[in-house]
């Protein structure tokens, strides 16, 4: 997306560490003469405009280094056009080398140069944040894999001690179901570069398939899956993915109760203006009637509202179905 390209193109530009200041100052220098170059070159064709083409050296300057390189570039800026480009006799106080357009552009520049600083650390600072968070989630996951590589473990001690065979049987089941949730875990937190576009299809059918996969010969319910094919950034990839697993965990653990059978169809749409529709439709007993959300239904909104979408529900009688817009640039 272009806010993306834009962010990643600042990032990749700003300096990872503060230059020394005659590197810096070395800079304002080049950069400055460039823009007085190009204003000598183009001539008359800026006539009437001596400042202009300063104005984007100044932020330029400031964006790279600091604001005080942002204040050099002004005052020098100033003095070449005072200097050199400065037409006579256009002063309101009548004669001379007006100063108007000359103070009027020292408040701009040391104004601009004194926000683009602060708007330089700003984005600094999200983006170690942003490192920060993906560092918590990467731990967070290698945590829990390692949690339940041991109650896996544990299981199979429990399993290899037991006599009876219908004891043995029940807990290969559940160590089976244990190592599918960590196989769930471990594609809901999506090792994919940042960035990366991939097709979401297959991702979502593999997604649904494991929780499928976790009601085998327990109950009669099916897991069924309609995906428009799409190219979506991996960041979208993950949300559809956390978003997908907690509806359809829903449906399972409330649409079907004492044991009934059942079917939960997921689909998920790409309708105009970048509007991503996921559609999950179960024909068990309804939308539940309490109001509160719970935690899941909190964090399916929370993540909608990250891309800019919605979570609703409708009572199909029998059957429920809960629709989440999102606004995310795809690809066919």
């Amino acid at each position: 997306m272009p806010g993306n390209l834009t962010e990643a193109i600042v990032l990749r530009v700003l300096p990872r560490r503060r230059l020394p200041i005659i590197a810096s100052y070395a800079g304002v220098a080049v950069i400055v003469a460039a823009a007085a170059l190009i204003r000598y070159l183009l001539g008359a064709a800026l006539v009437g405009y001596p400042v202009l083409l300063f104005v984007p050296a100044v932020f330029v300057c400031a964006l790279l280094f600091d604001r005080g390189a942002g204040y050099v570039a002004t005052i020098a800026s100033a003095l070449i056009a005072w200097n050199f480009f400065m037409v006579p006799g256009r002063s309101i106080l009548g004669g001379g080398v007006p100063w108007l357009p000359v103070l009027i552009f020292l408040i701009i520049g040391i104004t601009m140069s004194a926000v683009t600083e602060a708007l330089r650390r700003t984005v600094r600072r999200l983006d170690q944040a942003e490192r920060a968070k993906s560092l918590l989630l990467e731990e967070l996951a290698h945590r829990t894999k390692n949690d339940l590589a041991i109650i896996g473990a544990a299981i199979v001690l429990q399993r290899n001690a037991a006599s009876e065979n219908a004891v043995k049987e029940a807990l290969d089941q559940a160590h089976a179901r244990v190592m599918l949730v960590a196989s769930a875990q471990d594609r809901l937190r999506g090792n994919f570069a940042d960035g990366v576009r991939l097709e979401l299809a297959g991702y979502v059918e593999q997604l649904c398939a494991g929780l499928g996969e976790l009601l085998r010969g327990v109950r009669l319910i099916e897991v069924e899956v309609e995906c428009a094919t799409m190219m979506v950034a991996s960041s979208t990839a993950i949300t559809v993915g956390l978003i997908v697993n907690e509806l359809v965990t829903n449906s399972l653990k409330y649409a079907f109760p004492g044991g009934a059978a059942g079917t939960v169809r997921v689909s998920i749409t790409a309708e105009a203006g970048q509007r991503l529709v996921i559609d999950v439709e179960d024909d068990g007993i309804g939308c539940p009637p309490d109001s509160s959300p719970g935690l899941g239904s909190r964090l399916v909104r929370m993540l909608a509202q990250q891309k800019g979408g919605s979570l609703t529900r409708e009572d199909l009688a029998p059957g429920c179905r809960a629709r989440v817009d999102l606004y995310e640039a795809t690809t066919g």
